[in-house]
């Protein structure tokens, strides 16, 4: 499988001025399409591919989220029409939740997404630990 388009070259580093002009994000590293940043303190990735600019917030949810959550989370996700460009994400180590943003926000714009992003990754977390200490679950009132 091949990864998705970068973003051309006319946008180039347009993206990262993007997010430096965000005062809740702090770039730490970038290279070419990629960066890693941190979002209201939350360790996170950005990737400017050709669809829009891509931002995975790190979930903090241990080794393995308990049993039912994904299923639970990503259910969640599939129903809620604002959450059509989210996804959850694993690499094995870690879980993320992406949205996709267009290309031509703004950074105001942004920044007031980026903390509704933040938001439903600490919902998420904390349904995650909730299910992890008993029965049933409360993530279908994550919206």
């Amino acid at each position: 499988m091949n990864p998705p388009s970068t973003f051309g070259q006319r946008g180039a580093g347009a993206w990262l001025r993007k997010l430096m002009d965000c005062p809740g994000v702090a770039v730490l590293a970038a290279n070419g399409p990629t960066s890693q940043i941190e979002v209201g303190g939350v360790p996170a990735s950005a990737w400017c591919l050709e669809a829009g600019l891509c931002i995975g917030l790190l979930l903090e949810l241990g080794a393995e989220p308990p049993e039912g959550w994904l299923d639970d989370a990503t259910l969640s996700l599939a129903a809620t029409p604002a959450a059509a460009d989210d996804a959850l994400a694993s690499d094995g180590k870690a879980w993320l939740l992406w949205h996709r943003y267009d290309h031509d926000i703004e950074a105001k714009q942004l920044e007031e997404r980026l903390a509704l992003q933040l938001a439903l990754v600490r919902r998420l977390t904390e349904s995650a630990r909730a299910a992890a200490t008993g029965p049933g679950s409360d993530i279908g009132r994550l919206i």
